[in-house]
């Protein structure tokens, strides 16, 4: 009986300590973090805000990738399948808009990237479906 307690104590002292270290280095660790991360925008010393300098241009909705389609923000491999189906039928999108007439973008989705997509119209020769 009395080695039992004995043993149970000492276990017990066992996990005192590795709940202490565990305490203890939690209480000590620092991810690696810069506050860099954190700040959301980046004014150099000339007040040019460099974050704007770093941000991807818009996706042009006539030349875009099926890849590239599907980083837009509610856009996955199906519709991005759909806006370059319609581009291919259509000949192009001669407006922003126009994204709203593909299966799946209603105006919700439309509002979240129109802001990220742009348009350079096609040829008319293309849109008429003759190619030069």
């Amino acid at each position: 009986m009395e080695e039992e307690k004995r043993q149970t104590r000492i276990l017990i002292a066992i996990a005192l300590v590795f709940c202490a270290l565990l305490i203890g280095y939690n209480a000590f660790y620092v991810p690696d973090a810069s506050l860099e991360s954190f700040v959301e925008t980046d004014v150099s010393a000339d007040g040019v805000d460099e974050s704007q300098a770093e941000s991807p241009g818009k996706i042009n909705l006539n030349t875009a990738s099926l890849e590239e389609l599907d980083t837009l923000p509610g856009i996955g491999p199906a519709i991005a399948q759909r806006i370059l189906d319609y581009r291919e039928e259509y000949g192009g999108f001669t407006r922003v808009e126009e994204l709203k007439e593909v299966k799946g973008i209603g105006d919700a989705l439309f509002s979240q990237i129109q802001e990220d997509v742009t348009v350079d119209e096609p040829s008319e020769s293309k849109r008429d479906g003759y190619v030069q």
